[in-house]
């Protein structure tokens, strides 16, 4: 697990234990030393193991790397099944590796996962679930993860030198190039698109459910006041949480179905585009025919280029989803420049000191200002890096247009 799975994962992973960690401390403070190593170890465990590196190998075919690593791996390699991408390398009798190949705009990479046997997960399992022994599941897994690092290490160094005994690096060919270089081009733009989609698209269902909790609250307590005013000890609840439930889940459901509807049939759009360009890709690092019914490279190009500007369009609709950093820095930003801006407010319209008042809303502005400034530089970057990939998008296929022209003139 990479990228944008693996973020979210440990994101949602560290809310719920820190939101469990507040309940033991409330409860359980006295009994710091047993559960807070419990939680360290679950963060950590969870981080390490569910995390896949990425090892680039060059212009080789995926069938050559896994076929050369079968041989580096011998009898510890054991493939899942005859077409499968996954190579799995016993470790111990508790751990073992997982490599798998993938196509990329950058070539073929091969990627790794320290996973543990069926007798690694029950062991780790009962020295977690026993509390005490957390610490020792922890130690544990970081020996392992560092076990099976070196080794992989040891795997890359033998790997490139029976690439070479396996499938000696072709001779260099111009058409081949250009070929190879416009799909890493568009390959790239496609994945970026699909992936700025697929963020935006998830950010969208979370601001959905935290507008949705925060309507819920507003309609609960609106109703409760409409219907039995300020008397909460005798008030009666069914009512105003019957209509802000109902309510909220009609209004919700029909915004979920409309972010479907939006996302859905873009996101399926990108993935489909991503695939076809990586099995050409495979395909041409492999130096082989196309399949029966399938386009050539340079058709593939040509219909592809088509999509470019709705490719780079999408990375623009996407904004700040796009770019969790800045995102997120964005956030930050805007969550101190609120809190300023009320403390100033306070301040001033319910008898606080008016200096400290005025200091928090100055400090406020200058806040909205520096946020301004960066976003729009961003925004300035962002769009300047867009306009440049598809200069260089058209750039390069003119010049393979060219190179077709002149080759055909040839024959």
């Amino acid at each position: 697990m990479r990228g944008e799975r693996y973020q979210n994962l440990i994101a949602t992973l560290l809310i719920v234990l820190a939101l469990a960690s507040v309940s033991l401390v409330v409860n359980l403070s006295g009994l710091w030393w047993l559960w807070a190593p419990l939680l360290a170890s679950l963060a950590t465990l969870a981080a390490v193991f569910l995390r896949e590196v990425d090892v680039p190998v060059g212009g080789r075919s995926p069938a050559e790397v896994r076929q050369a690593l079968a041989a580096v791996l011998g009898t510890s390699a054991m493939a899942r099944a005859p077409r499968e991408d996954l190579v799995t390398a016993r470790l111990n009798a508790l751990a073992a590796i997982r490599f798998r190949t993938r196509v990329t705009d950058q070539g073929t990479v091969l990627s790794y996962q320290v996973w543990m046997t069926r007798a690694g997960w029950v062991l780790l399992a009962a020295l977690v679930l026993s509390v005490v022994g957390s610490v020792v599941a922890l130690a544990a897994g970081l020996v392992l993860v560092g076990r099976g690092s070196k080794f992989v290490k040891s795997v890359g160094a033998s790997l490139a030198h029976q690439l070479q005994a396996v499938s000696p690096e072709p001779a260099r060919d111009e058409v081949h190039a250009l070929l190879v270089g416009g799909l890493s081009t568009t390959l790239r733009m496609a994945r970026e698109a699909y992936e700025a989609q697929r963020k935006a698209y998830t950010d969208s269902l979370l601001t959905t459910a935290i507008a949705a909790f925060t309507a819920w609250t507003a309609l609960l307590v609106g109703l409760f006041i409409a219907l039995n005013g300020f008397n909460l000890v005798t008030g009666r609840w069914e009512v105003p949480i019957a209509g802000a439930t109902v309510t909220t889940l009609v209004f919700g459901i029909l915004f979920l179905v409309s972010l479907r509807r939006r996302y859905v049939p873009r996101l399926a759009r990108y993935r489909k585009w991503t695939e076809r360009l990586a099995d050409s890709m495979g395909v041409q690092l492999a130096r082989a025919p196309p399949e029966s019914g399938q386009a050539n490279t340079f058709e593939l190009l040509v219909s592809a280029s088509e999509q470019v500007p709705d490719w780079l369009d999408a990375q623009r609709r996407a904004g700040l989803s796009g770019d969790p950093k800045m995102a997120f820095l964005i956030l930050l930003l805007t969550l101190f420049t609120g809190s300023f801006l009320m403390n100033g407010l306070a301040q001033l319209l319910f008898g606080g000191i008016a200096s400290a008042g005025m200091a928090y809303l100055a400090i406020g502005a200058f806040l909205v200002g520096l946020t301004a400034w960066i976003y729009l530089r961003w925004k300035r970057e962002e769009e300047a890096r867009l306009n440049r990939s598809r200069a260089a998008w058209d750039a390069h296929l003119k010049a393979l247009h060219a190179r077709m022209d002149r080759f055909l003139e040839e024959m």
